[in-house]
């Protein structure tokens, strides 16, 4: 899982040189590639030279009051795998604390695929002064098919994962309280062998190999475009293919949402392995938004007139989090959240923060497949330092299920008339977007229960757009929601030229040229839902929400 402090990581690295596992430190050169967050290393004689770890020399890890809390250290080969989780999924390490129940997380990181990822695995020493024999498994944790390759191995003595998005930040080291740790021995468990080797060194849909297949990972979920109800074919090669008894023998899946499955054997002719290849059907796609491009700063959307900004990466908060190209376009137009307490949209790495100050609200669609009453979502912008956090709690409607619901929420101090406004810091300073989050696991909400997918994350409307800045909030609809008939009025006697009104899928449903000042809109052949109408008069064009019920 991958946390907001590998930004401050990457910041204050101060990079020694590459290495390989395993490490032991009777050379007395012998430190970390890199430390960060006010920590600080040495090389030293052993203070307790007793089992389980009676070597002369070790590393000595001193993190002082002083110390970020996030302060740690880490071992690396620069574009080379330090640790190759193909050959094994178990670290090794000895460790001495002088503190009882210290926390210490460690991470595998910079990773050598295109996925950026990174794992975290957090563990308590209960036993102080004494060396204690320490094994990370990282198979355990979600996302790791087991054939990763990482460049980094990285240690935080002392680490407490409340602070991670804490706010405020948290300032103190915690209850350490400037200890000196010691470390020896690190090592990966190597578990290799190729006569018990079920491996498939590939894996195929209709020919072409499977996205983000490894060997290790023998679990896969195909997505197929809504509406698709014939599975593809599925084939499959042995990593030790001709060699003894090694073979594949392919079940496909009779239709969709179904399973193929592909049992494979080792050369010695009694080792198995199943891989798996689950299809199912996507949602539909987000609906296509309306607003002009002009007006909008665009995380992601399925709307190929946007420039999307995109997002560093997705870090999850326990949950799983993946982005999906529901349009099978080719690119990513949503991301979703399973489980957990939702997650966040990062732009601290590699500081690529935006500028929402000439924005007034944010948008985003959402879809699940299960909501109940109460559901609920909590939106938090996050500014890089000064500005602080806006946020607000968006009340899902629980009878929107299994279709888009579309969201709009004003920003602070941005004047933009939307009922539903952040609370936070104005707007006029936020100038540096450092997260997007969507917080699941809140007081009344089954949403951790079930996934959801969020898509169409734009900013749109105050100074960005002349048009609707021209015609501010001068439109005044009445009632809204309805059953029946909208009765809009434009302030001024600007006259509405025309009215295009859509459904949140996108879908043109209703078109007029009212010609006046005064237009009443007949919605009672419409299903009850959202619609987007946009209004156009000789000022400009804006795009308002109608309600039916």
């Amino acid at each position: 899982m991958k946390k907001f402090t590998l930004l401050l990581l990457l910041l204050s690295t101060t990079l020694i040189y590459g290495q390989s596992l395993p490490v032991d430190f009777e050379d007395t050169t012998t430190v970390p590639a890199f430390g960060f967050g006010g920590l600080g290393f040495g090389n030293v004689v052993n203070p307790d030279p007793t089992a389980p770890n009676t070597s002369g020399r070790v590393l000595e890890i001193n993190k002082p009051d002083a110390a970020d809390w996030f302060a740690g250290f880490g071992f690396q080969t620069p574009g080379a795998p330090l640790i190759d989780l193909g050959l094994g999924t178990e670290v090794t390490f000895k460790f001495w604390t002088p503190v009882a129940n210290t926390p210490v997380r460690v991470r595998l990181q910079a990773d050598l695929a295109p996925a950026n990822e990174a794992f975290d695995f957090d563990l308590v020493v209960a036993t102080p002064n004494a060396w204690q024999e320490i094994t990370v498994d990282f198979a355990g944790l979600p996302g790791v098919d087991g054939n990763e390759q990482f460049a980094e191995f990285v240690i935080f003595p002392n680490y407490d994962p409340a602070c991670v998005g804490a706010n405020p930040a948290c300032t103190t080291v915690g209850s350490g309280n400037g200890a000196l740790y010691f470390l020896d021995d690190v090592a990966q468990t190597i578990t290799f062998d190729p006569n018990t080797d079920a491996s498939l060194s590939d894996l195929t849909v209709d020919g072409t190999t499977i996205d983000g297949f490894n060997s290790g990972l023998t679990t896969y979920t195909v997505s197929l475009l809504n509406g698709t109800t014939t599975a593809p074919t599925v084939g499959g090669t042995a990593s030790q293919a001709g060699m003894g008894s090694s073979a594949v023998s392919i079940t496909q899946a009779m239709g969709v949402p179904g399973s193929a499955t592909l049992d494979v054997t080792a050369p010695d002719g009694t080792t198995m392995q199943t891989y798996t290849v689950n299809f199912e059907e996507l949602p539909p796609a987000a609906p296509v938004p309306t607003q002009d491009a002009s007006d909008v700063i665009s995380v992601i959307s399925n709307n190929t007139t946007y420039t999307d900004i995109g997002t560093n990466f997705i870090e999850q908060f326990g949950s799983t989090a993946t982005e999906v190209d529901l349009d099978l376009s080719g690119s990513p137009d949503a991301f979703t959240f399973t489980g957990g307490a939702g997650g966040q949209l990062n732009y601290f790495a590699g500081s690529n923060f935006f500028d929402i100050t000439s924005a007034g609200v944010l948008h985003f669609d959402f879809y699940a497949e299960s909501l109940t009453a109460g559901d609920n979502i909590l939106v938090v912008l996050v500014g890089n330092g000064a500005p602080g956090n806006q946020d607000f709690r968006v009340i899902l409607d629980e009878t929107q299920v299994g279709t888009w619901q579309s969201i709009d929420i004003g920003l602070a101090g941005a004047g933009s008339g939307e009922t539903n406004v952040f609370v936070g810091a104005d707007n006029s300073n936020f100038n540096e977007v450092g997260l997007i989050q969507f917080l699941t696991d809140q007081l009344g909400s089954t949403l951790p229960g079930t996934t959801i997918y969020i898509g169409n994350v734009y900013f749109y409307g105050g100074s960005l757009s002349t048009t609707d800045f021209a015609l501010g909030n001068e439109f005044a609809v009445a009632p809204n929601p309805t059953k029946d008939v909208w009765n809009i009025k434009a302030a001024n006697n600007q006259e509405v030229t025309s009215i295009e009104v859509y459904d949140i899928l996108g879908k043109k449903v209703m078109s007029l040229t009212p010609n006046s000042n005064e237009v009443v809109l007949d919605g009672s052949g419409l299903n009850d839902g959202i619609y987007l109408a946009m209004m156009s008069t000789v000022n400009g064009s804006k795009t308002i929400k109608l309600v039916k019920n």
